[in-house]
């Protein structure tokens, strides 16, 4: 492998119970449905906000008001990172590892479903410059389609000048392996931190050549390998 295309959201940071809340929250409030943990899995985590508003609230939503529905709820979202400064860090080894691709001149990226006002977020919580360059993040801006279509991590091999075959991607959410997958990625690897979703990353239908809970060791163990 030539380089690394990082997940965020519940990869690099592990903020997925508060994405849940805030959608839970918005549903609640603009919808009469009844989540259940399937749909949160499968139709919240790795999705973008338009397909998210439109399987949960109304398919009819006009795009103004796509807009403004996502812009609460990525304000309702920072804001419950905000209230919880505790656990606004970075998963266990990542920083070591970041570290250490920086200074073995490994090519990496962030490649997630998230909207620019979030990225540009956690490039000030996170001080995210020290190992990334924004212009290189791929994020969701509306004009390609979400996980699990392909196109993002598609994307994010071309911001690397590399082919998806030469890239690792590493997902936490199923959209984010499907994605992974249709964009014929060299090498996934997915990250359960809680142990929650290993039987489902086992499913036939999800392709993976690791499964880890963080980032300790893992250029020895995930990344060099790979690359011999």
């Amino acid at each position: 492998m030539k380089g690394i295309i990082f997940d965020f959201n519940g990869t690099m940071f592990q903020d997925s119970h508060f994405h849940e809340e805030a959608w839970i929250h918005m549903i609640r409030r603009y919808s009469d449905r009844q989540l259940t943990d399937d749909e949160i899995l499968k139709q919240i985590h790795g999705r973008t906000n338009d397909e998210i508003l439109r399987y949960f609230i109304s398919s009819d939503l006009t795009n103004e008001e796509i807009a403004r529905l996502s812009y609460e709820k990525e304000a309702y979202y920072r804001n419950l990172c905000q209230q919880h400064p505790e656990q606004l860090v970075l998963t266990k080894g990542l920083e070591e590892t970041l570290d250490l691709l920086k200074y073995q001149a490994v090519p990496f990226t962030i490649a997630t479903a998230t909207v620019k006002e979030n990225v540009v977020f956690y490039f000030d919580v996170f001080h995210l410059a020290r190992w990334f360059d924004l212009n290189q993040v791929v994020f969701d801006d509306g004009s390609f389609p979400g996980k699990p279509q392909p196109d993002i991590f598609v994307k994010a091999a071309a911001k690397l000048h590399l082919k998806p075959q030469d890239c690792l991607v590493i997902e936490d959410a199923y959209s984010g392996l499907l994605a992974a997958r249709r964009a014929e990625i060299g090498r996934i690897i997915a990250i359960d931190p809680q142990g929650k979703n290993q039987s489902l990353f086992e499913a036939k239908e999800i392709r993976k050549d690791a499964l880890i809970q963080d980032f300790t060791n893992f250029y020895t163990n995930c990344f060099a390998i790979a690359s011999m």
